[in-house]
């Protein structure tokens, strides 16, 4: 029989080469499995371990490695894998899927180790790679979807926090996540658990997994087990979240709860005429009147009164959406003859997200800023839509005649629009993945092969019903005419939508108007790899091993875009579209030397051929030195390297929005006209002012990155220096120094840099802009206000940036380093059982980026900014007494500036009290305050058959404080938005 092992690193394509060097090694290796094979007992002590090609007998490299088994994964309370990385102090918070919609990768969760994002770190299911998600996020950020692997399985995680492009490519600048399955079971075993939170009702998640296998590889010679694995996660309504922000963010956004109209307005389904309105010729003032019929009239608004609707119920898009997750896992291993294994494996995954967007969507004759976006077919052309007017003679325009004149008969309109329902506007994106992997493995003599087959893939589809189309709209609302002495668009005077009934009909035509579209994309990777490792010969202080094997892969990545959305027809969504393929091949070796018998090194090779692109060399070597039986020194030296991904230097291209663009200029003048708004003494003066605070200054507008085939490799520099240290049986601790300067940065553009900008566009300014202007006219001249205005009242110079372009680069420089400090021990405690004690913890030393040699280190050592804590921290105890264990974790973050870099910490600092330009609350005006956090979970297992755990997370209750730079205003990075949570789980396993 075989000894136990892991399947091996990880794995490329199909190629006439690959194919040859496989058949070299199955003619070597498949004649040997019918001689008798020798005693291998030292053999069978040796182990894999992540970041290695070689079996070692001894758990501690070169570099170091963390290992968290099943058990552990129980004892911190954690379900997913995702909650796993969140007690892993080297890992950074990425994105999260129950918060990530309208990222380009709606659904999906990301693993981040050092803050080097989810591109340079290398995630692997039993050694091998796995396929890219279908969707990348932004539309362009490729990276492997955690949720997509199979938790029921799971035996165990190593995670290599060191460089490794020598032993697995690209993208393991900063590190490896192996998640290691059971390789022979038997028997059945079934697990539910339950989550529900103390603070928002409507949050539930329910898992359920069962595993089950027969055949035993020591008795029967073979292996086969299956694994299916089911989440599901409720949707959070609006209206169970709406007031469950910080308190601050309600006092920066004071119009928040206002504009939701809370018992003000009708509710959906209840019918609403809407509201008129026009600009007065001479002021350019914006007057309104509700509607004839209107039973929900507002008064007290500065240009009149309206006709208004509530917009919370059933809106669950910012809050939290529904989703279901499905994986399913099968594995067998067969023995043929006395030293040849036959293994497969096969996983699928499921994923369904939905988010509901409540209540129906509105006609609003736009007077603002148009929708802008770009899209595939129009090229650097910007689409731009508005809400057209109503003419003189629309038989729906009931405006008073006083309105009518102001504009020649001409209004505009503000109406719901609830015809196709309370439920049908929304999101949904599911996502199909799979890896199917073939492989056998055995020795021939002392020398150990291996060599696998995998096909892997995801298809990932966005349905939106958000925005309109516009040959749907306009056969709604259509033909067009245009008033020939403002330009303004005028709807047909007899529309086919019929205004003031909601009916089957109008529903058809709002669905057309507001059509279900989807956005599908395709990722594929084939990959053939194999490798042969064992003694080269006989040192004076050991055996000095070596592994030798190859990699090969096609890899391809497809998204054609909505053909009405790369037409342009679907405002605000151009979405993304790439083709791409390419071939690529490795050779890589490694060995093992005894040079003494304290000292061991290990050297590796690894050679990267990309299309494009000269052969990409990466070495590494690393020593372990035994300096005296309870102390252990070892480092490491290595490069690393990322290709591009084929969304970054392929063909196609980003064509989307880009939210949050800061245009300096006209924030400035927008919140010149609020602040004098907001002083005054007249209501409708104020409202008006806290609705303008601030709108300039983040818009969301067209954006297009297009890729660059000129692109280079990104280079890194990786090095590691530490200790284990060992004083008692009880005791270990370790202690290592890590080391990244990355080269050649692959960025996207950055547009809040000018340079970054290939070319922009403006509105011009609006009539919403002249209204504005006019409302502060008057105010200015009735003493009434109370307000003391300037001679030269703030205006408008020019319109809002429409949209922007620009490219993928290579650009920069990242320096970061940092120590990693581990220590365990364990307490026998005689007869009250025994108590582990772990605290792990990662100190940040320097995080450094070069832009380019004229500004060099222009940002300087951001560690301790923003979003970059000097100290991730986790403290636990597992205490095991009879049948009960009792588990406690504590994380801690450290405190930071709320400035991202010294350059923005001339806006940003407590003499401001301000972050992210907004004020702040008077006690975090020194930045975001250091957080900590505490789950404490208790397992019974009163017989070998039954587990029964309950875990409570967050343990104190902490709140999220207020984080002006998070786009929902809580700190969800940090702390959870659900107070004190309850989880429950009960397995049971079959003999």
């Amino acid at each position: 029989m075989l000894p136990a092992r892991h399947p091996r690193p990880p794995c490329r394509s199909i190629a006439p080469v690959s194919l040859a060097i496989a058949g070299v090694l199955f003619s070597i290796a498949l004649p040997a499995a019918a001689q008798d094979s020798k005693d291998n007992a030292t053999d069978l002590a040796r182990i894999e371990v992540t970041g290695s090609n070689i079996r070692r007998t001894d758990v501690e490299t070169a570099s170091p490695v963390q290992v968290i088994s099943k058990q552990d994964i129980q004892n911190m309370g954690a379900r997913t894998l995702l909650q796993v990385l969140d007690n892993l102090p080297a890992a950074r918070p990425a994105q999260q899927d129950s918060r990530s919609l309208f990222t380009g990768s709606d659904g999906a969760s990301q693993a981040n180790l050092r803050g080097l994002g989810a591109q340079g770190t290398l995630v692997l299911l039993n050694g091998r790679r796995l396929s890219y998600y279908g969707a990348p996020a932004g539309f362009q950020t490729q990276f492997v979807n955690i949720d997509a692997i199979p938790a029921a399985a799971i035996e165990r995680m190593e995670v290599l926090t060191d460089g490794a492009s020598a032993v697995y490519g690209t993208d393991a600048v900063a590190g490896v996540i192996n998640v290691i399955t059971k390789r022979n079971f038997q028997g059945a075993e079934i697990n539910f658990t339950n989550d529900t939170s103390s603070r928002i009702d409507s949050y539930g998640e329910r898992q359920a997994s069962i595993t089950a296998g027969f055949g035993d590889l020591t008795e029967n010679r073979f292996n086969v087990y299956g694994a299916v694995n089911l989440y599901r996660r409720d949707a959070i309504p609006l209206s169970d979240f709406y007031d469950k922000r910080p308190s601050q963010y309600y006092v920066n956004n004071p119009n928040y709860l206002t504009n939701l109209r809370l018992g003000v307005g009708s509710k959906p389904g209840q019918f609403n005429p809407g509201t008129y309105f026009a600009f007065d010729p001479v002021t350019g003032r914006r007057v309104q009147e509700a509607a004839p019929g209107c039973q929900n009239v507002l008064q007290g608004q500065a240009a009149g009164p309206s006709c208004v609707w509530e917009t919370w119920m059933n809106n669950e898009i910012d809050a939290g959406a529904k989703s279901e997750r499905n994986t399913a896992y099968l594995n067998g291993n067969f023995l043929v003859g006395d030293n040849t294994e036959i293994f497969a494996e096969a996983t699928y995954t499921d994923i369904d997200l939905r988010a509901n967007g409540g209540t129906p969507r509105t006609y609003s004759t736009t007077t603002g800023n148009p929708s802008s976006w770009f899209s595939r077919d129009t090229g650097t052309t910007v689409n731009q839509f508005l809400y057209p007017y109503l003419g003189p003679n629309n038989e729906y325009n009931h405006a008073s005649p006083e309105l009518k004149a102001m504009m020649g008969g001409v209004v505009g309109l503000q109406y719901l629009l609830q015809d196709a329902g309370a439920n049908y506007f929304g999101q949904r994106n599911t996502d199909q993945s799979y890896r199917v992997l073939t492989g056998a493995r055995g020795n021939v003599g002392d020398w150990n092969w291996e060599t696998a087959f995998a096909t892997a893939g995801t298809h990932s589809t966005t349905y939106q019903t958000i925005n309109v189309n516009l040959k749907g709209f306009e056969k709604a609302f259509g033909p067009y005419s245009v008033d020939p002495g403002t330009g303004r668009v005028i709807i047909s005077d007899h529309p086919a939508y019929k205004f003031g009934e909601i009916s089957e009909a109008n529903a058809a035509l709002i669905r057309e108007a507001f059509p279900t579209f989807d956005i599908q994309s395709w990722t594929r990777l084939h990959t053939l790899d194999g490798k042969i490792e064992g003694p080269l010969f006989q040192l004076p202080a050991g055996e000095m091993r070596a592994a030798f094997g190859f990699n090969a892969s096609r890899e391809t990545f497809y998204t054609p875009g909505n053909p009405d959305a790369a037409a342009g027809l679907i405002t605000q969504q151009g979405g993304s579209w790439f083709d791409g393929a390419r071939n690529t091949y490795a050779l890589f070796s490694e060995t093992v030397a005894p040079i003494t018998d304290k000292l061991e090194l290990d050297a590796a090779l690894r050679v990267d051929k990309y299309p494009n692109f000269s052969a990409n060399v990466a070495p590494k070597i690393g020593f372990k030195y035994q300096a005296f039986k309870q102390l252990m020194l070892r480092g490491t030296y290595s490069t690393g390297f990322r290709a591009p991904s084929l969304a970054e230097s392929g063909s196609g291209g980003v064509f989307a929005q880009l939210g949050g663009y800061r245009d300096e200029v006209r924030c400035a003048e927008t919140n010149a006209i609020a602040d004098l708004l907001r002083q005054s003494q007249r209501a409708g003066d104020v409202d008006l002012g806290k609705s303008l605070a601030n709108v300039d200054c983040s818009r969301t507008v067209a954006r297009m990155t297009q890729p660059n085939q000129d692109l280079k490799p990104e280079k890194a520099k990786i090095a590691t220096l530490g200790f284990v240290y060992e004083p008692a049986s009880w005791l270990s601790v370790s202690a290592d120094y890590w080391f990244i300067y990355r080269n050649n940065e692959i960025v996207a553009p950055d547009f809040s840099r000018d340079t970054d900008i290939i070319s922009s566009s403006r509105s011009p300014i609006t009539d919403a802009d002249r209204a504005n202007l006019a409302q502060l006219a008057a105010m200015c001249a009735d003493p009434a206000s109370g307000v003391s205005c300037p001679a030269v009242l703030p205006g408008y110079s020019v319109g809002n940036v429409a949209s922007v372009v620009g490219q993928y680069k290579n650009r920069g420089k990242t320096l970061v380093d940092g120590f990693d400090i581990d220590a365990r021990s364990r307490f026998p405690l005689g007869e009250w059982g025994g108590l582990n004690v772990g605290l792990a913890a990662t100190i940040a030393n320097r995080n450094r980026y070069y832009m380019d040699d004229e500004s060099g280190w222009y940002y300087g050592d951001v560690v301790g900014y923003y979003n970059n804590p000097r100290l991730r921290a986790t403290l636990n105890a597992d205490w095991t007494y009879k049948q009960v264990t009792t588990s406690m974790f504590v994380n801690y973050v450290g405190g930071t500036k709320w400035a991202r870099d010294r350059v923005d910490a001339v806006d940003n600092n407590k003499d401001t009290c301000t972050a992210g330009f907004l004020a702040l609350e008077a006690s975090k005006c020194d930045g975001a305050p250091s957080w900590w956090t505490a789950n404490l979970s208790v397992t019974w297992r009163p017989d070998d058959a039954w587990n029964l755990s309950f875990t409570v997370k967050n343990l104190f209750d902490r709140l999220p404080f207020y984080d002006p730079n998070s786009f929902l205003g809580d700190s969800s990075d940090y702390a959870t938005i659900f107070g004190r949570g309850y989880s429950v789980t009960v397995g049971y396993r079959f003999k």
